[in-house]
């Protein structure tokens, strides 16, 4: 399933109803968005955000708004427990958090401030998900991640991150594999990509723009880097979720 497939499904999960899906169809639809927008793990959700967003704002669910709106919100709150879970956050705590905010989603009488809640559901369980994956990882590739995504912009090294953090860069690379599963360059490249995304979604800034802000010299080599990631241009994707900007 790509990423089309899987904003699709997700749109008609907001449309039909959560409920509707299978466990196995589910999971389809959160790995295919997990691996192309690293929800959670890189600390960035606004792009999911956006998309959920739009999903409500767009597609009419019932013939009552208030009713549907809360199903709507209820179905972003069980898709997000269950990301968090599968990215290491506590079990419990997680659907703890999802009884709260669906409790608290029923008992809204009205849902003129939807999107804060969506703002504020999202930064709880990314919240979640950090403490959950510091505990599975050592002090020194936890440090190491906490400052990355703290100097998102801008040029961040190995060499940098290893002398904050006071550990031989060779040591630091090794560690950083081991421990996550993907080197300390492609994370990189993966956390400033999905940000890139974001700020493609934004609209505010140009291409070469965003490509300076995340500390790319270069903007035919972060186009390059882009396509590798997401297997189209900045400016394609740029004019598919903003098509008036053409």
């Amino acid at each position: 399933m790509n990423r089309a497939q899987a904003e699709r499904a997700v749109k008609k999960m907001l449309m039909s109803g959560y409920g509707h899906y299978s466990r196995e169809e589910e999971h389809k639809v959160l790995m295919a968005l997990l691996q192309e927008n690293q929800l959670l793990f890189d600390g960035n959700v606004s792009g999911d955000i956006k998309l959920a967003d739009k999903a409500i704002t767009e597609f009419p669910l019932a013939a009552q708004p208030l009713r549907a709106l809360k199903n709507s919100l209820i179905c972003f709150v069980a898709i997000i427990c269950r990301y968090a879970a599968d990215l290491g956050a506590d079990d419990a705590k997680c659907y703890a958090l999802s009884d709260y905010y669906i409790n608290e989603i029923e008992a809204c009488a009205d849902m003129n401030n939807w999107s804060a809640i969506i703002e504020e559901i999202t930064r709880h369980y990314k919240d979640l998900v950090r403490v959950g994956r510091e505990k599975r990882y050592s002090m020194q590739v936890s440090r190491a991640i906490r400052y990355v995504n703290q100097h998102l912009y801008g040029v961040c090294r190995l060499q940098d991150v290893a002398k904050e953090i006071k550990l031989h860069s060779g040591y630091l690379s090794s560690l950083f594999k081991a421990e996550t599963g993907v080197s300390f360059t492609e994370y990189i490249r993966n956390i400033k990509m999905d940000e890139a995304k974001n700020l493609l979604l934004n609209g505010e800034y140009s291409i070469s723009e965003i490509a300076e802000m995340l500390g790319y010299q270069s903007l035919s080599y972060f186009s390059k880097v882009f396509r590798q990631v997401y297997g189209c241009s900045p400016r394609e994707y740029a004019v598919g979720a903003n098509p008036e900007r053409i």
